[in-house]
């Protein structure tokens, strides 16, 4: 079994990792969340761990690719010193499994690293989402609005659910490149617009009266499910953690 353990104390990692490595686990460090992103990609990891001594909520990439991934398999715990009821509240609406709070000892991250192993195993994956009239559905891989249902591929599955679940609120280019393919933006830009293009097309989302899938310049994009009384909002959330899809 591995750990993935984000953190940027030398001295927490050491602690963390040979308490785990006692009991047969190997721990792995990481200090960029997209690096850990890349590496949840291709390995398995039976925990992620955020160290939040330096930042409040350090996890949201991870989050949101674990969300439009569909990767229950990958329960995330956060390790913090410092939480007021605010950060608490943002840390367990955007999907943490498990909060460590003030300066816990080893032996008690250890215990709730094995709650939250034992409490996600077995947990059942979303299999439809519906908004503004449109059903996605995870495992058929379809979306179905009006008298239509059209297929969509695996990244446009994880595309359409990331930001119809995030309905009214911009998804940055950054954000979705990381959810979805694991990249920068740069990287992933060109096949992100392509990808934006057909779900526009497949949806319909490019009239003026229905629900809209809208590009903020140079920002990123906003589904709109009510152009009428749109409002965007500017700090997405993904909260919905729900087993793989392959891309």
């Amino acid at each position: 079994m591995r750990i993935a353990f984000f953190t940027l104390s030398d001295v927490l990692f050491n602690q963390i990792s040979q308490a785990f490595e006692q009991n047969g686990t190997s721990c792995t460090r990481f200090t960029d969340e997209l690096a850990l992103i890349r590496f949840l990609q291709r390995d398995a990891a039976a925990l992620v761990i955020f160290d939040a001594t330096r930042s409040q909520i350090p996890a949201l990439a991870t989050l949101r690719w674990r969300t439009c991934h569909f990767r229950t398999d990958v329960p995330v715990m956060m390790i913090g010193r410092s939480w007021d009821n605010a950060a608490m509240i943002e840390a367990l609406d955007a999907g943490v499994d498990e909060v460590v709070v003030g300066t816990a000892s080893v032996d008690e991250i250890m215990a709730r690293a094995r709650r939250t192993l034992a409490r996600c195993r077995g947990s059942r994956v979303a299999d439809r989402l519906t908004v503004a009239g449109y059903t996605i559905e995870r495992t058929a891989r379809t979306v179905s609005f009006g008298e239509r249902r059209v297929t969509l591929t695996a990244r446009e599955l994880s595309l359409a659910w990331l930001l119809l679940m995030n309905a009214g609120t911009l998804m940055t280019r950054e954000q979705l490149a990381n959810a979805v393919w694991g990249k920068d933006a740069d990287l992933a830009g060109r096949s992100l617009e392509q990808h934006i293009y057909k779900l526009r097309s497949k949806l319909a989302l490019d009239g003026r009266d229905g629900p809209q899938l809208k590009t903020v310049y140079s920002l990123g994009y906003v589904f709109i499910a009510c152009p009428r009384d749109a409002a965007v909002r500017a700090q997405p959330v993904a909260s919905m953690a729900v087993s793989p899809v392959a891309a």
